[in-house]
């Protein structure tokens, strides 16, 4: 029969997976930082659209680690979490922001007939 877990093992198993969490986010912001390198790595057009194609859905799987993760360390520290949440609203909104836009880009990068262009969607990512 299994013992009751007590507050500690509870808190150190709430550690561990807060943590485990933050470290996958951590890296794929990483990953997601490769693209950074688009244009010394790619030598042409066809290069650049694989390299793009291969980074353009991992942003789906860091951006729901972000959200897990801030839930994660809200159901762990409400007051924390609502402190700094409040102190840093405009850094939340520009991470949500650059979220969207590249979302956007990727989306909309290669479409027939969009307003912008495929040059200032590659600028966006």
């Amino acid at each position: 029969m299994i013992g009751k877990l007590d507050i500690v093992t509870l808190q150190q198993i709430w550690w561990i997976l807060c943590s485990v969490v933050g470290s996958l986010f951590l890296f794929l912001t990483f990953v997601q930082g490769g693209q950074t390198l688009l244009w010394q790595v790619a030598k042409n057009d066809t290069e650049k659209a694989l390299i793009i194609n291969s980074l353009g859905r991992k942003w789906e799987l860091t951006f729901t680690t972000l959200v897990l993760f801030g839930g994660a360390l809200f159901a762990a520290f409400p007051k924390f979490y609502a402190t700094s949440f409040g102190g840093a609203y405009w850094v939340w909104m520009l991470i949500l922001f650059t979220f969207i836009v590249q979302a956007v880009s990727y989306e909309y990068r290669k479409k027939p007939n969009n307003f912008l262009g495929e040059k200032v969607y590659d600028i966006f990512l």
